[in-house]
């Protein structure tokens, strides 16, 4: 059987040094999606919000594709969907890029991707960072980073202390593997166990549910959210959680994906739910009287739990 591990991605190493930074500089925030920034005297009745992200090596497949558009719209989308589970809006944008040497313009089409999709959420491109690093980056690769400020009104704060038991969760789909998991996906594909047809659908771009999210937000409809990401489902739907509660899931309720059939058949199904988002994208925990509110804003999102 395959597992991440063994391609290279440590995932409880990962958590073990997020764990030891967070106890030894009382650091709460690196559990969150993004990082709440309180500072009652600048910003009265406002809190500012960031958060960090790439798109893993997913990017590797894309510059051998020449796919810019797609780079920068992942890029956007693993910040964003972050940025919105706490219900905040979007502000502006930096980009770090670390290449091997500058030429061809991929590099440049990405940038100025990000800028028109960035725009699409009143986001702006502040500026960034391009560092040749023939040492460190591979030949014809680059590697990239973005780094998004928003902010939210205190008084619309979503909070995993407010949630409780009986509360129900609202799941969203992914349209598919979106940007986790690559180094497995990679290596399924290179062993032949994933046809090139199927990988090349795993690399269409990141469903973005900042808009969504935002709407259910305003409505006062949300408790906490979450976006399901690196750690799967049952990690990412436990940060945003009381730590006493218990999730309790109908598995069933997700629409079969294509990708997801397929790779359990070599990949354990505890490695797959913490590894990919096996087909729920982001999550909505709020009290069980307003499913229907929620399914009028996002039609195609469905109960996926309970909270006990």
């Amino acid at each position: 059987m395959y597992n991440y591990k063994k391609t290279g991605v440590d995932i409880e190493k990962a958590d073990e040094i997020i764990k030891n930074i967070s106890s030894k500089f009382n650091m709460d925030n690196l559990e969150n999606f993004a990082g709440v920034y309180c500072n009652n005297e600048l910003f009265k009745g406002y809190n500012l919000i960031s958060c960090t992200d790439g798109i893993g090596s997913k990017i590797i497949p894309l510059i051998e594709k020449n796919d810019p558009y797609t780079i920068a719209s992942d890029l956007c989308a693993m910040n964003l969907n972050d940025l919105a589970t706490l219900g905040a809006k979007a502000l502006f944008f930096l980009d770090y890029i670390a290449v091997n040497k500058l030429k061809g313009d991929i590099v440049q089409k990405t940038i100025e991707n990000l800028k028109i999709i960035l725009s699409k959420y009143n986001c702006t491109l502040l500026g960034g960072e391009i560092s040749e690093l023939p040492d460190l980056i591979k030949e014809n690769y680059f590697d990239i980073a973005g780094f998004l400020v928003g902010y939210y009104k205190k008084e619309d704060f979503l909070d995993k202390n407010n949630t409780k038991k009986d509360d129900v969760i609202i799941a969203l789909p992914s349209n598919g593997v979106h940007s986790n998991g690559f180094s497995l996906i990679r290596k399924l594909y290179q062993d032949k166990k994933i046809s090139k047809e199927l990988f090349n659908s795993t690399l269409k771009p990141t469903k973005i549910y900042y808009d969504t999210a935002l709407k259910i937000n305003e409505k006062k409809l949300a408790k906490s959210m979450a976006n399901i990401t690196g750690g799967g489902i049952f990690n990412n739907l436990k940060r945003a959680i009381k730590s006493n509660l218990e999730l309790k899931l109908d598995l069933e309720a997700v629409k079969k994906q294509e990708i997801f059939e397929i790779i359990k058949k070599y990949v354990d199904i505890n490695e797959c739910y913490r590894v990919f988002n096996m087909g729920v994208g982001f999550c909505i925990i709020t009290d069980k009287n307003n499913i229907d509110k929620i399914k009028e804003i996002a039609p195609e999102s469905f109960v996926l739990g309970e909270l006990k």
